[in-house]
């Protein structure tokens, strides 16, 4: 894979790559033999031959292997370089066609540079609050940098908030939820901790009957919108925090 750095753009750092078909053909591939499980008119299911397949399905193959393969090689072209992205890769001038190179521009926000503070200095006051509401406003007062304001407006919109006037209550909210979740998760880099597939798996199927839903049908949704990387950070923010609560030498102040 080929990687060109490009200028920057809005605050943005932009990379563009290329592929030959070769590193993508077996994704292909495998989404052929995928689509063709699906019955095809004038065909047992399962029975069409692969070019009626290729055929028939042309552009959901095609659509869904440009999701795939820019997901894929986006965190390969991001490690290449060294790179790490704040919030989701945004994909543009995408080209994907069969037996040709694959070719996209990818624009991302560089993960902020801050420093962690000593552990030990996290340590809570036996007042009868919760820890870990200590724990955080202690972090978000010793690890202090800014975030993008696109990314404060993507966090309220996932809470269904509209705010026109930026610095308002629920602007610094939402920017310090965003502030706090990397500042746990370079603490859990650190560390050494982490959370796997089984983990969120588990949550999801705990959500799956809160909502009164099918984990299937709650997993593919979460797929669509990015919710599965945003509830694995969850997952990684609330194990740090317990960590931090027990496992760090941090004490309760008498």
């Amino acid at each position: 894979m080929n990687i060109t750095q490009l200028n920057d753009d809005g605050g943005r750092k932009v990379l563009q790559i290329e592929a030959p078909w070769s590193d993508i053909a077996a994704d292909y591939q495998d989404l052929v033999t995928r689509y063709a499980k699906v019955r095809v008119q004038g065909f047992r299911a399962g029975k069409a031959p692969l070019q009626v397949v290729e055929q028939r399905f042309k552009k959901e193959i095609i659509d869904d292997l440009k999701a795939f393969i820019t997901k894929r090689l986006g965190r390969e072209a991001l490690r290449e370089a060294g790179a790490e992205a704040l919030g989701l890769l945004e994909a543009s001038e995408i080209a994907c066609e069969p037996g040709k190179p694959f070719r996209a521009s990818l624009r991302y926000f560089p993960m902020p540079e801050f420093q962690l503070p000593d552990l030990a200095d996290l340590k809570t006051d036996d007042d009868g609050t919760d820890p870990r509401d200590h724990i955080s406003r202690r972090l978000l007062e010793l690890v202090p940098f800014e975030v993008p304001d696109e990314l404060i407006r993507q966090e309220l919109d996932l809470d269904g908030l509209t705010v026109s006037m930026r610095g308002g209550g629920p602007w610094r909210a939402a920017a310090d939820r965003i502030r706090l979740m990397l500042i746990l998760k370079k603490i859990a880099r650190q560390e050494g901790i982490d959370v796997d597939e089984t983990d969120v798996g588990k949550r999801i199927a705990e959500k799956a009957i809160e909502f009164g839903t099918t984990k299937e049908s709650l997993q593919k949704e979460l797929e669509e919108g990015g919710g599965t990387a945003r509830l694995k950070d969850m997952l990684l923010a609330e194990s740090t925090l317990e960590y931090l609560m027990g496992g760090s030498g941090i004490k309760t102040q008498p």
